[in-house]
């Protein structure tokens, strides 16, 4: 089969990749001069800034994460055992905050093991309402202590929004849940560890995480039935007959299938802009991602979630903690990450100034400490699951598929999900590409 695929992230290359073992030929567009989507990094003065944000490799299934680790290759690879913290009154509390609460006052302890407590067996005698949105279920999995101290102020200060207006699809998976051992064991100070799927993770050694990109490229440049096409945008995707064709404004290229890896309401405005705006509730939030390199050893921490809204950032990475490779010796790489809803106006000067106050305050850098400086934007960074997110997703993705379109990746599939299980869709689809269609022709009758 011919297929044009659109977005050069990872799920473009992955799919690329798996889709011409099986002898598909491909043309693969991209709107930007460097394929790679969030996974680009940048070097300044000897600074390694990843510019979309913190990323790392980890996976509850092993066969998803050894397909990570093959690309970016076992010698250039670092594991580490994560070392995560919360910033909460002056202290960096362990992450998760429930297996964390050893590390505060003793009448506090007191008041947190209290709460989950209560709230675990009234939930087991069925006393607490089912939840039914994300507000909910944050009180009633966790307790109002939990609820209050952190994990309300933290995901109202990343997402912007009201959360009883987000659903609950996107919890699973997501947000790890407290077992009440840990929390019993937590509370009276014996070690426990949550959210154990990533409690080991791995990073490149030498390249940031553009290594991905970097290799999933060498290896599809050598095919000759693959073409890469960078700079160039999509204006619209229309069928005549079995083809589908994609204009770019001065070229047209034809496939079998389309394969879009641009966010979905993206790819339904090239099809039909009217068809687009009648499911209007599609929301995301954007990401104004910075980096600072400083002179020093600052902490010994991976990442740090900050829920007060007295500092801008929503979490600060250490990368030079990631790999001594992302900085100079005796540096540090930070970088702080700050989600923006859309259609709000910044000024990342005055952001990039603000961050640089924020992380002052914290006691960790002198002034005098501060190299470099430097920012992206980036404006889908986060899918927001809204009420009634299952029902304009499965509309959307049923159109795209009578244009002969599939989507792929975190926003192709507006679906929130980490590196691991993006390539491992984006493999499977490249698998199963032939038998998909055959069955939707015959479906429409389209042959016997």
């Amino acid at each position: 089969m011919e297929v044009v695929v659109i977005g050069g992230g990872l799920a473009g290359l992955v799919f690329s990749l798996e889709a011409l073992k099986t002898g598909h030929r491909i043309v693969l567009l991209e709107k930007e001069d460097t394929p790679g989507g969030l996974l680009k990094t940048e070097s300044e003065n000897g600074y390694v800034f990843d510019t979309g944000g913190s990323h790392i490799i980890f996976s509850r299934e092993p066969y998803k994460l050894n397909y990570l680790l093959n690309i970016v290759g076992r010698k250039n690879l670092l594991r580490h055992r994560r070392d995560t913290r919360i910033y909460y009154k002056g202290r960096f509390i362990k992450y998760p905050f429930e297996n964390g609460i050893y590390m505060l006052p003793p009448r506090e302890r007191y008041e947190i093991l209290k709460s989950v407590i209560e709230t675990y067996a009234n939930r087991v005698k069925g006393l607490l309402d089912e939840p039914k949105n994300f507000e909910e279920w944050i009180y009633y999995v966790f307790g109002n202590a939990i609820a209050e101290k952190y994990l309300v102020p933290y995901n109202k200060k990343i997402w912007k929004r009201d959360l009883k207006e987000i659903s609950l699809e996107w919890v699973k998976g997501r947000v790890p849940l407290p077992p009440i051992n840990d929390v019993l064991k937590s509370a009276v100070g014996i070690p426990t560890e949550g959210y154990r799927h990533q409690l080991n993770f791995y990073y490149p050694l030498e390249g940031g995480i553009y290594t991905l990109v970097e290799n999933l490229l060498n290896r599809l440049s050598s095919n000759k039935n693959f073409r890469l096409i960078t700079g160039v945008n999509v204006e619209q995707i229309y069928k005549q007959g079995d083809i589908v064709f994609v204009n770019t404004g001065d070229r047209e290229f034809k496939g079998d299938v389309v394969v879009s890896t641009a966010p979905l309401p993206q790819t339904l405005n090239y099809i039909d802009k009217r068809y687009a705006r009648k499911l209007d509730n599609f929301d995301y939030n954007s990401l104004l991602v910075i980096g600072i390199g400083t002179r020093f050893k600052a902490l010994p921490y991976h990442w740090i979630y900050f829920p007060q809204n007295s500092i801008v950032f929503h979490r600060l990475a250490i990368l030079s903690n990631y790999s001594p490779k992302m900085a100079p010796k005796n540096g540090t790489t930070f970088l702080a990450e700050i989600s923006i809803p859309p259609g709000e106006q910044i000024n990342t000067d005055k952001l990039e100034r603000r961050v640089i106050e924020d992380i002052l305050s914290l006691g960790i850098i002198k002034e005098s400490d501060v190299v470099q400086t430097k920012s992206w934007f980036w404006k889908y960074a986060y899918i927001v699951y809204r009420q009634r997110y299952s029902e304009t997703t499965k509309l959307a993705k049923r159109y795209l598929l009578e244009h002969c379109v599939i989507t792929l990746g975190r926003f192709g599939s507006w679906t929130y999900i980490n590196m691991d299980e993006t390539a491992y869709r984006a493999r499977m689809t490249a698998r199963n590409l032939k038998s998909t269609f055959r069955l939707y022709r015959r479906e429409k009758g389209l042959e016997g």
